[in-house]
């Protein structure tokens, strides 16, 4: 089943490294040591989350460009985007990957993946929040157990067969199929009209299953 990727961007505030005033090659020892505490800081918090597989920056290299860049800070960011989930370095206007993972492909190791990050998220470093993971849910209903047919579902499960029947609501075919399930329900298993109930019913489960 194909589904819409959420995405979102966020610029986390505690793991800013800034300095009163852009730093000259003078200042270089005191960006590396900054930012490498900082890194250590942001690992803590984010490495091997949803998979994210930090990659350790060159802290010499991000120095040098904070200097040319004539910036006074160094910013760490979450991207969630349709293909990846990473961590990204912002030095200036220089963005460097510093960690990276990409999304499941099936619906519900997608809906897992974005469960945990929304179960990490919190004030200033929410990428998925409650809203958006609760919206995506409604437009992405987890499949339902599949049977063989309408029998053995209410047999096995009221709360599967209760689904099925919000679900006819919506597709006249079904709706017809259950109003003649209710009208032969006490019928004996061989009445014409109650086989012909069933026949409906289970040909409207299947279109039920084609929906997900």
């Amino acid at each position: 089943m194909a589904f819409n990727y959420f995405e979102n961007t966020v610029l986390v505030d505690d793991w800013l490294v800034s300095f009163d005033k852009v730093p000259q090659a003078a200042d270089k020892e005191n960006v590396v040591r900054r930012v490498t505490k900082r890194w250590e800081e942001v690992k803590s918090d984010v490495d091997g989350l949803g998979g994210l597989k930090l990659q350790k920056p060159d802290f010499q290299s991000v120095a040098d460009t904070l200097i040319k860049s004539g910036s006074h800070a160094v910013m760490f960011e979450l991207v969630l985007s349709k293909t990846e989930f990473r961590l990204d370095l912002l030095v200036g206007n220089v963005t460097m990957k510093v960690g990276a993972t990409r999304l499941p492909s099936d619906l519900e190791d997608y809906r897992s993946f974005l469960g945990t990050l929304n179960g990490w998220s919190t004030s200033g470093r929410d990428i998925v929040p409650d809203g958006a993971f609760k919206d995506f849910n409604a437009k992405n209903p987890k499949k339902p157990t599949e049977y063989k047919d309408y029998d053995e579902m209410v047999k096995k499960s009221k709360t599967d067969e209760a689904a099925f029947r919000t679900w006819a609501k919506t597709n006249a075919t079904a709706k017809k199929a259950f109003a003649d399930i209710d009208k032969t329900a006490k019928a004996k298993p061989n009445d014409p009209a109650r086989v012909a109930a069933m026949k409906a019913i289970n040909a409207s489960l299947k279109d039920y299953y084609k929906s997900f």
